[in-house]
């Protein structure tokens, strides 16, 4: 009944919440690669950059989320997922992805070529492993089985496997203590013709400063320490060999990156068997490490200076033919490390990006494309990941264009009046504006793309609440937002904005030049240090889309990107209204765009009012609204204006009518106890002619008008667990009733079928006719559901941090 058009959230601020494949030929679908993964709240986003068949034939399509992949334990609101790693048999295609979450569970997804995904939990209850985050995870695949190894936040390093998926086991369990959180791991596979199945050498580092070196032998589950190598000065924050399979005789290096700014190289060779006599020591190569199969020679063999900060992250790449090194850092930039062919040459700096400031970056990949080009990626402080394009035929990287999402809880939702772009807020303190592009000579069937356009506030404040004025107006689309503070802000959509929406729509498109007449003054806005106020920038000038901070799509449009969509791309605000005494929870708009109702959280009767503003000059346009007793947290005008309807913590919901004879004031009509628990939600039909109401009762409610008064349609309708976001659709397919989406605190969203009012009925039945499938569905509760104003669109937002937008069809 529905697909899944795009998805919008970012990832979790953890080093090894990233990860990206080093094989082109990641892939289970025939329509796109896997490109990497990353960790977003408790799901794993995996990303595509491959080509989308189309009916008119293959086209390149831009990094985004292809799928999100969920598991079915219960999970507290506070969990994240911490550490990921995702790996592919290069022959087979099958994809398998490792991830450990903060309370020590280890999950692991697998897919077969065009197969579904399926997942497993490995820590199970009787391995009795701690109740602490997982540090680091990797996968290692040998000939005869896939070992799994996880390293959790109090010195405990575990090992999974088994010849088959289905009985996968613990293997080992270390005790390394508190002094030796492994916070990096990696792995490689040593292949030996001496033995049946080839041993696995296991990296390990974290706070002690040292690199650890394990044996996982073949043939056994013995794990075996081998060798402690000394040399960083802080704590080790990653760790990568150079090749994940490697033969006796062969040098493989492994890249470590500490706290202490440097980035380290080891050479380590495996040889034949362990030899009577011989002990683990220093020798003529640099020290030896006997395992149970195999013996290593080790030594050191560059030292990395280059960063002014902790180096995060490392990663092997291939550099126009040869290895090359690429690692991020805290000074916010990025390395290539690469080595001239005659092997006398040192390491050096082949290529720097990076912005000035910033909050620094935790991870970074490197992707090779079909033609030969990089792509480079960062994840930053704030959940971000930017990306840096190689140009073909050149060493010139320029900004790409990348996945952006919202970092926590998405509170609210709204679509500009004519449905152009859709805004979220989000208590990561930021406003974000997305909007769709039909991709050029492609067929009318292929979903748009959607892009961030522009980041409307940077907040200091959680931001609860915001929507647009509605209504056909001269001036410019205006958006009020209410956060944790007792004002609202109202901003104003920059003249760019509106002109790179339309760029988006009809790429072709020329920019015609505005009269003089109706030139707007303020083209942008600026936030100025230590402020929460966005500042006019009083300029004609529009802003330069040239060079850095830009990349271009459809050919011709620029969009912003990274550091200048957070910092050039702010809506000037025009207006703060006061009157509320604590932080506001909920805003809303009347259909005709003259009246704004407010409400804030409130614990007293004197708080608990629903107050209306005058969108002309923005002031009080009537006495507060009483009749609640405690925080009202959603208000919806009736789409023909004549009602308000607020629903509040105190079970009751309040029922205002307009009074055209007195100025157009609304007065209290009904205010009944509607539900058990709290009414998280309420919408109108499109007919004004009844209202739905969700509870945390595990219900919701239809009301209809009958005479003067307002009583049930039906029955309260039961459903698996509490309804927190309702919405009545606008298009109306059916002449007989009304589509209604419902979404619950378990992340599902189920569509009804309303039949319309009657006066001969005596009550109604609401019918089940579909539901958002599992895997496509958020994770955890969805907060707010909004259609688009004019299509069979659905926009979700959940605290999962994601905004989804589906296409709904209706049977």
């Amino acid at each position: 009944m529905a697909s899944l058009e795009h998805v919008a959230v970012g990832c979790n601020a953890a080093t090894n919440a990233f990860s990206v494949s080093t094989s082109i030929a990641l892939a289970s679908s025939a329509s796109c690669n896997y490109c990497g993964a990353f960790a977003a709240k408790n799901v794993v986003c995996m990303l595509s950059n491959g080509l989308l068949n189309t009916a008119n034939g293959s086209q390149a399509v831009p990094l985004k989320i292809l799928e999100t992949l969920k598991h079915q334990e219960v999970t507290a609101d506070t969990t994240r997922l911490t550490s990921i790693n995702i790996k592919s048999d290069g022959q087979s295609g099958d994809v398998k992805v490792l991830a450990g979450d903060s309370q020590g569970r280890v999950f692991l997804w697998t897919r077969a070529v065009e197969g579904p995904w399926k997942v497993q939990k490995l820590s199970r209850d009787e391995h009795k492993l701690p109740e602490v985050a997982v540090a680091a995870v990797a996968i290692a695949k040998t000939s005869r089985r896939t070992l799994y190894v996880a390293s959790f936040s109090n010195g405990t390093l575990v090992v999974f496997g088994g010849c088959k998926e289905e009985e996968l086991q613990l293997l080992s369990r270390l005790d390394l203590g508190v002094k030796s959180i492994m916070e990096a791991i990696d792995v490689t596979v040593v292949d030996s013709k001496e033995n049946k199945e080839e041993s696995v050498l296991l990296a390990a580092g974290g706070v002690d400063g040292k690199v650890h070196l394990f044996e996982v032998a073949g043939g056994n589950d013995t794990v075996t320490k081998i060798l402690e190598l000394e040399g960083h000065k802080g704590w080790i924050r990653s760790l990568q060999f150079s090749s994940q399979k490697v033969k006796l005789g062969e040098e493989v290096i492994l890249a470590s990156a500490s706290q202490d700014q440097r980035i380290r190289l080891w050479k380590v060779t495996p040889r034949s068997r362990v030899a009577e006599g011989e002990s683990t020591g220093e020798v003529k190569e640099g020290f030896l490490a006997l395992g149970n199969c195999t013996k290593y020679t080790v030594s050191f063999d560059a030292l990395l200076l280059g960063h002014e900060d902790w180096v995060t992250s490392v990663q092997w790449m291939n550099l126009e033919g040869d290895m090359a090194l690429l690692s991020s850092s805290m000074d916010n930039t990025l390395i290539v490390w690469t080595k001239p062919a005659d092997t006398r040459g040192s390491w050096s700096p082949s290529l720097r990006v990076g912005e000035m400031g910033g909050n620094g970056l935790l991870a970074a990949g490197a992707l090779s494309t079909r033609d030969g080009c990089l792509n480079l990626l960062s994840l930053g402080f704030g959940g971000q990941l930017e990306r840096w394009e190689q140009q073909p035929a050149s060493k010139l990287f320029l900004p790409a264009i990348s996945v952006n999402g919202h970092c926590s809880d998405v509170t609210d939702l709204s679509w500009s009046p004519g449905g152009d772009y859709l805004a979220s807020v989000s208590l990561d303190q930021t406003a974000r504006v997305l909007a769709p592009s039909v991709l050029a000579k492609t067929s009318s069937t292929v979903s748009p793309e959607w892009y961030e356009v522009s980041r409307a506030q940077v907040h200091g404040y959680d931001i609860n609440c915001g929507c647009f004025v509605m209504g056909e107006h001269s001036r410019n689309d205006q958006f009020v937002s209410g956060a944790d503070e007792k004002i609202l802000r109202v901003f104003e959509a920059p003249d760019e904005v509106k002109q790179l929406v339309r760029r988006l729509k009809s790429p072709d498109e020329t920019t015609t030049e505005a009269p003089e007449s109706q030139k707007r003054v303020v083209q942008h806005a600026y936030l100025p240090e230590l402020s929460l106020t966005n500042k006019s920038a009083q300029t004609d000038s529009t802003l330069n889309h040239e060079g850095n901070g830009y990349a271009t799509v459809n050919g011709s449009v620029a969009l912003p990107v990274g550091d200048t969509l957070s910092r050039k791309t702010l809506w000037p605000e025009q207006r703060k209204l006061y009157g509320h005494g604590n932080e506001l929870i909920s805003v809303a708009s009347s259909h005709a765009g003259d009246l704004i109702a407010s409400a804030c959280k409130s614990r007293e009767e004197q708080y608990a009012a629903v107050r209306l503003w005058n969108t002309s000059d923005w002031s009080e346009a009537q006495q507060p609204l009483e009749g609640h007793k405690s925080s009202v947290v959603q208000v919806a005008f009736s789409p023909n204006d004549q009602f308000l309807l607020s629903v509040s913590r105190d079970r009751q919901f309040c029922l205002y009518e307009r009074d055209h004879n007195s100025d157009g004031k609304f007065t209290l009509i009904e205010h009944i106890k509607a539900h058990r628990r709290i009414i998280w939600s309420c919408s109108w039909s499109p007919d004004s002619s009844m209202f739905v109401l969700g509870s945390r009762d595990q219900s919701f409610s239809v009301w209809r008008q009958t005479g003067r008064k307002w009583s049930q349609a039906c029955e309260p309708i039961t459903v698996e667990s509490a309804v927190r976001a309702v919405a009545f659709s606008p298009i109306q397919n059916d002449d007989s009733a009304f589509l209604l989406a419902v979404g619950l605190e378990t992340g599902a969203i189920k569509f009804f079928s309303v039949p319309k009012y009657s006066q001969d009925a005596t009550s109604i039945t609401c019918t089940l006719v579909g539901e958002i499938p599992w895997e496509l569905a958020p994770s955890s509760a969805v907060l707010r559901l909004e259609w688009h104003p004019v299509k069979s669109v659905l926009a979700a937002a959940s605290s999962d941090n994601s905004v989804r937008i589906f296409k709904v069809i209706s049977k």
